[in-house]
């Protein structure tokens, strides 16, 4: 399991207007929970980008290294600015070394399929990271999944993923993973898909209308948190 090293501060100032100012200074507001307690930090933007280029979209472990201690951790969550997608907020998830823990592990698909390169499909990927319970040195970077020898109509469930040592699927194993599909198929699911977000746009504007305080009042809430 590859081990990242992160620099963290403890972040004394808390608020709408302290996070503000910290930002400003190329600083991100972060926090941390678990084993040992509910922790706010702050963290250089510079070292995170960084740690994030090197993290990539395989799993790590990320050691938040304090001045006077490290907490070995996930990280959880980062809220990003929809204009400008700079990070706002960071939430990490200590884990205690020789305990199991539940994480994602995303999927890496390898290979040619058949269906695709012979029979005319295309492929239809629907999960890109499962669920698994392992220790935390047993968590796997990514999980490799084989179809290049997967034909059309066939499909790959969780069940049908590798068994990794250390490490049980918590996604339901009955789960779609990715299928081969013909292309008649994928275009209807996508039509479906379509019509299902414009129905969904069309009714928002009229649930919001009639609870405005409601709809509000969640963001508030997550604001708050997040500090």
């Amino acid at each position: 399991m590859r081990k990242i090293q992160l620099a963290v501060e403890k972040r004394d100032c808390c608020g709408t207007t302290a996070c503000g100012r910290l930002r400003k200074e190329e600083v991100i507001p972060a926090v941390v929970y678990g084993p040992s307690g509910v922790e706010p930090l702050q963290v250089l933007k510079p070292d995170f980008r960084k740690m994030m280029l090197e993290k990539g979209e395989g799993a790590a472990l990320i050691e938040l290294k304090g001045k006077s201690k490290t907490r070995l951790s996930l990280l959880q969550a980062t809220q990003r600015n929809p204009r400008t997608d700079a990070y706002l907020h960071i939430d990490f998830r200590e884990v205690d070394p020789k305990k199991p823990m539940v994480a994602k592990a995303p999927l890496k698909f390898v290979g040619d399929p058949v269906g695709v390169r012979d029979e005319g499909g295309v492929l239809d990927v629907v999960r890109h990271n499962v669920n698994v319970t392992c220790l935390p040195d047993d968590l796997p970077e990514y999980i490799e999944v084989n179809i290049n020898d997967l034909h059309l109509e066939q499909t790959i469930h969780v069940k049908d993923l590798p068994q990794l040592k250390g490490v049980a699927y918590k996604t339901s194993l009955t789960e779609l993973v990715v299928a081969c599909v013909s292309v008649e198929e994928e275009e209807e699911a996508e039509q479906a898909a379509a019509g299902d977000a414009a129905a969904t746009t069309a009714a928002t504007p009229a649930a919001a209308a009639a609870t405005p305080a409601e709809a509000a009042a969640p963001a508030a809430d997550n604001q708050a948190a997040k500090k």
